[in-house]
């Protein structure tokens, strides 16, 4: 990631959020983290595939605590409140993908142990298939919103709209695109409520999984 980019662009988008009366995360929240994605992610079809087409709640908390671990210094990640019942996690323009050795170093290892080595491959064919569409669409000069999780007792309380809103008024100060994907056809009208427009739809390679790529122009 451009050093001019940690300098500047994230310290702007923290103060946007800190505004907004959100909750930055700190490295000591990443466990607390993990554990709301993991229940977000409950039957994802994606994580799904990840473990062989059933859900693996270990393996889905794993796989959150490592990407989180090794984004930290790139990403803008915050919560609803201390509480934590939701969270969201950006990436700013640049980014093309986590690194293998950061990755790794940060307990990725451990990961592959649990799940095996077609997990290593599974998340691999994902990871260059979804930052080729990024690049696609925005030749990743994007705010990438890498994840957005809502436990899910908290869902349908206008947690999402809080974390969403902030940031998306920032890209649009900022005259910047934001992008993200899913894989559950059911968010891609919650997206298009936030103004993404849905640019492509379709299996991800060598998988059951349907994934869409959405895209959002500064308004």
């Amino acid at each position: 990631m451009d050093k001019l980019v940690r300098k500047i662009e994230i310290p702007l988008a923290r103060r946007a959020i800190e505004k907004a009366d959100l909750y930055i995360v700190q490295k000591k929240d990443i466990d607390r983290l993990a554990k709301v994605a993991a229940d977000a992610y409950r039957d994802y079809p994606l994580h799904n595939w990840f473990t062989k087409g059933k859900y693996d709640a270990k393996a889905s908390e794993l796989l959150m605590k490592v990407t989180l671990k090794t984004m930290t210094e790139d990403a803008l990640i915050y919560a609803d409140s201390e509480e934590i019942n939701g969270f969201a996690a950006w990436l700013p323009f640049g980014f093309e993908g986590n690194k293998t050795l950061p990755f790794l170093k940060n307990g990725g290892l451990k990961l592959f142990l649990h799940s095996g080595v077609g997990f290593i491959g599974r998340l691999l064919t994902y990871e260059k298939y979804a930052m080729g569409l990024k690049k696609e669409f925005t030749d990743n000069y994007d705010w990438y919103l890498f994840n957005l999780s809502i436990k899910q007792d908290a869902q349908g309380k206008g947690i999402a709209s809080k974390l969403m809103r902030p940031m998306l008024q920032f890209c649009d100060d900022e005259k910047m695109v934001a992008y993200l994907e899913t894989n559950k056809e059911a968010n891609v009208g919650l997206y298009q409520h936030y103004g993404f427009d849905l640019m492509k739809e379709e299996l991800i390679p060598t998988s059951p999984v349907m994934h869409y790529a959405m895209v959002r122009n500064p308004k």
